[in-house]
């Protein structure tokens, strides 16, 4: 029953994502009403199976959450609920998901649940993007549309399909999984199905034009298939360079256009990168000149405005800056201790699973660095933190079948 209540959140997490599907403020109400059926499907499982597995990062987790809440408190009168739900939501996620899925059998299934939820926001938002339907904005400069298919905007777009991506390449590593008696492997039906999916979530991503989700995908790929398959690296690098080359014209406006606007000399060095070297200058400025109390515990989460006019705390563009402005200093040695921990398990891992995690982790991190992505984007989050949930799995066998069970990471 537990694992079926998990299921349901993985797969209508995905499909709650889509704006065109629900609202930005029932997005957020389906968030937290799935965080409440997996915290039952958490409770039931502890109370039939009488086991639960706390690790090192289970207690980090509830550490940074007992912080988040004892600040929240002290700046309720600035901070916001929404926001503190959807930083905190999905790392409490990663502790229900490990408790309840057993092994990698269940562990599969669930990646299965979460590609059909995908696949409708996927699907739609190629549907609309290809009809010239589902637009963010129209470039001022460039004339150049911007898509966000059936997304709440184009960030939102392009980070989920990257995470999708994320999400098929691990599902098509695990194909071949030792069920007990018989062994699966992909059939033809399905391998055409994720590659008609990979195929519609790359289009999405490039007409979302989000630049750091295309960036993180290519480091994950580089990476992962550096270890995997250096000869489909090598081919694909090939292939991405030739039509790179031939299509410049087309896609150095569409992904560049602050680069193309300052060698025409309409924009000064400072604008590039969406103007994100004055903004996190303007970050650190503001957070240098914070009385102690706030250095220590932030200016309150969710208290900050993008136009500078309510209040002097800006959207960083980069979790990595946004952690300690919205939870000091200890919120942030907390979550890099963290994420610390995550880096430990994933290098105990074995085989296949160790250069995916690894890639994904590795290029989660760099998305964070260069935008709000993993953070606060609960529509990928959530979803990242019950994948993540495989480094701590146990009593169970590696992706690819046979060998020994692997031991408890930090249980």
């Amino acid at each position: 029953m537990e694992l079926f209540l998990l299921g349901t959140a993985a797969l209508f997490r995905p499909i709650a994502s889509g704006a065109y599907i629900l609202s930005g403020a029932f997005t957020e109400i389906a968030a937290v009403l799935l965080f409440v059926v997996l915290c039952g499907a958490f409770f039931a499982n502890s109370a039939l199976r009488k086991q639960t597995s706390f690790s090192a990062i289970d207690l980090t987790i509830v550490g940074f959450s007992t912080w988040c809440l004892a600040g929240y408190v002290a700046y309720f009168d600035v901070a916001r609920l929404a926001d503190m739900a959807r930083l905190l939501v999905p790392l409490l996620t990663y502790t229900v998901t490990k408790n309840i899925v057993k092994d990698r059998d269940e562990y599969r299934r669930l990646l299965s649940w979460m590609i059909v939820g995908f696949s409708v926001p996927v699907v739609l938002s190629a549907a609309l993007i290809a009809a010239g339907k589902g637009v963010a904005y129209v470039s001022y400069w460039t004339g150049i549309a911007r898509y966000q298919g059936a997304y709440d905007g184009a960030h939102n777009l392009g980070h989920s399909m990257t995470f999708f991506l994320f999400l098929l390449i691990l599902y098509r590593g695990t194909a071949r999984l030792d069920f007990g008696t018989r062994t699966r492997e992909l059939g033809s039906g399905e391998k055409i199905i994720l590659s008609v999916l990979g195929g519609l979530a790359l289009y999405c991503l490039y007409m979302s034009q989000v630049r750091s989700a295309i960036l993180g995908f290519a480091i994950f790929f580089i990476l992962y298939f550096y270890h995997i398959n250096r000869k489909l690296l090598i081919l694909g690098a090939a292939a991405v360079a030739i039509i790179g080359l031939a299509l410049l014209p087309r896609w150095l406006p569409a992904l560049l256009p602050d680069v193309v606007l300052y060698e025409e000399g309409r924009i000064d060095a400072g604008e590039l990168g969406s103007g994100r070297q004055g903004i996190w200058a303007h970050q650190i400025k503001v957070f240098a000149e914070f009385p102690i109390d706030q250095k220590l515990a932030g200016a309150g989460i969710g208290n900050k405005d993008p136009t500078g006019t309510r209040t002097d705390v800006l959207d960083s563009h980069n979790d990595w800056l946004d952690l300690p402005m919205q939870t000091g200093i200890v919120g942030l040695t907390l979550f890099v201790l963290l994420q610390f921990l995550i880096l430990r398990a994933i290098l105990k891992l074995r085989g296949q699973e160790r250069y995916f995690f690894l890639a994904m982790f590795v290029a989660v991190n760099f998305m964070m660095a260069v935008s709000n992505s993993y953070v606060y984007r609960i529509a990928v989050c959530q979803t990242y933190y019950m994948v993540l949930a495989l480094i701590e799995l146990r009593h169970s066998k590696p992706l690819n079948g046979g060998g020994r069970s692997s031991s408890a990471v930090g249980t």
